[in-house]
């Protein structure tokens, strides 16, 4: 077994839990052994006592009573502050149903010993989900990645500013990584640390010999995805042209795969226009009631 280097720098960890199951705590053992202290940020509406009870007496780990449902851009941020008050250089951001395999998230550390990280917002680690392993090698830029798993250079969240509150789910991450782009700093993926991301329920099609998965959402998500999708390509719609054609093409294909294969069709349908005329008028935060 190939020893562990000695860190020279503080790693802390944000997890944000939303009504979870007792498999967060699996996952939250993958990677507590590597980090300094895990901050467990609860945004939970009914709390599941016994379970925040054995939470607790993992090692290094932090509970914080959020108060109730304030969104992720809100949990990232109370993290990262005490991650920067605790005088730690980097802050695993972690998704309650993902967890590293083996010592890929150690993959992710011996990067920051390996490379000029000074100027790297994100390490983003290669998340699996039902397109299997990566099949690429080394490490690789990229414009957006996923949230969970990714090690943020607190310094550099510092200087760009914190995730947007009101985006509150959904395009928080991606807001991010387009916001360090557009300031001149790198997002960089690990491909050989994988991460296993449970992206919630799928379906799958089968179209020319290919099996394609899609993800169903809730219809009250589907509002946030529409309204979101539409805020963060606008607002970098000059810079990253490409992306904001891209959010085009997936908003289109949502839009038929919910119409031709989801059930809750008028539903879905109805919140997604919602969301279109609250992001025409402005209408951001948290949508209490639809």
């Amino acid at each position: 077994m190939q020893k562990k280097k000695l860190r020279n720098f503080k790693v802390s960890g944000v997890v944000v839990l939303y009504n979870p199951e007792s498999i967060v705590l699996d996952n939250i053992n993958s990677y507590i052994d590597d980090i300094d202290v895990l901050y467990v940020v609860d945004n939970s509406d009914i709390k599941n006592y016994e379970l925040i009870s054995k939470i607790k007496e993992i090692k290094n780990c932090e509970y914080i009573d959020n108060n109730g449902n304030k969104g992720i851009a809100n949990a990232l941020n109370v993290g990262a502050n005490l991650a920067i008050q605790n005088n730690s250089e980097w802050m695993l951001t972690m998704d309650q149903d993902s967890n590293f395999e083996n010592n890929n998230f150690e993959k992710l550390i011996n990067f920051i010993f390996e490379y000029d990280t000074a100027k790297i917002g994100i390490i983003s680690p290669f998340h699996k989900t039902h397109s299997g392993k990566s099949k690429k090698y080394g490490y690789e830029d990229v414009l957006i990645t996923m949230t969970s798993g990714n090690l943020l250079n607190l310094d550099i969240y510092s200087k760009v500013g914190p995730f947007l509150d009101d985006l509150f789910i959904d395009s928080v991450d991606h807001e991010y990584c387009l916001r360090l782009n557009k300031n001149g700093y790198r997002v960089v993926v690990v491909n050989e640390s994988i991460l296993n991301h449970n992206l919630g329920e799928s379906y799958v099609l089968n179209l020319y010999f290919k099996n394609l998965y899609f993800y169903k959402h809730s219809p009250l998500r589907n509002y946030y995805i529409m309204r979101n999708r539409l805020y963060v390509a606008s607002k970098y719609r000059k810079i990253f042209p490409n992306f904001f054609l891209g959010t085009l093409r997936a908003i289109l294909t949502e839009l038929l795969l919910i119409i031709l294969f989801e059930d809750q069709k008028s539903l879905k349908l109805n919140n997604i226009l919602k969301g279109y005329l609250d992001f025409k008028n402005k209408k951001f935060g948290k949508k209490d009631t639809m």
